[in-house]
């Protein structure tokens, strides 16, 4: 059997986000942005679209149903994947913090967060 085709690396970001308001009003800034935005709400989905393209960018919540943040952001650190990774949560603190960081996040930003800080972030890594 042929290896399934994945798209090449390219100026675009997914949004891993269970929070369905949120995930729409990140996914319709970033596209005012410029970017090429595709979005799961929950981390099966994640991993899905994860092992069809290849992403430029990955926000990522940490609480997520069905596979936790965690396990995506492993998933994607272990394989060839390049994408930088940004994790949103509401859990912060020093240990998820430095768990996150450990597993290969670019950076961490506590929610609640201002939408402007987020995008600054982005293009912050983005850059990178």
């Amino acid at each position: 059997m042929d290896k399934e085709y994945i798209m090449p690396f390219d100026n675009n970001i997914l949004i891993v986000e269970d929070e369905k308001e949120l995930l729409m009003t990140l996914a319709e800034q970033l596209s005012l942005e410029g970017y090429e935005v595709a979005t799961a709400a929950d981390g099966e989905q994640a991993l899905a679209l994860l092992q069809k393209k290849n992403f430029s960018l990955v926000v990522l919540d940490l609480k997520l149903p069905k596979i936790s943040g965690f396990d995506v952001l492993k998933f994607l650190k272990q394989g060839s994947s390049q994408s930088k990774v940004i994790v949103l949560t509401a859990y912060a603190d020093l240990k998820n913090v430095t768990m996150v960081k450990d597993l290969g996040a670019d950076d961490v930003i506590e929610k609640p967060y201002e939408l402007g800080d987020l995008i600054d972030a982005i293009h912050f890594v983005m850059k990178k």
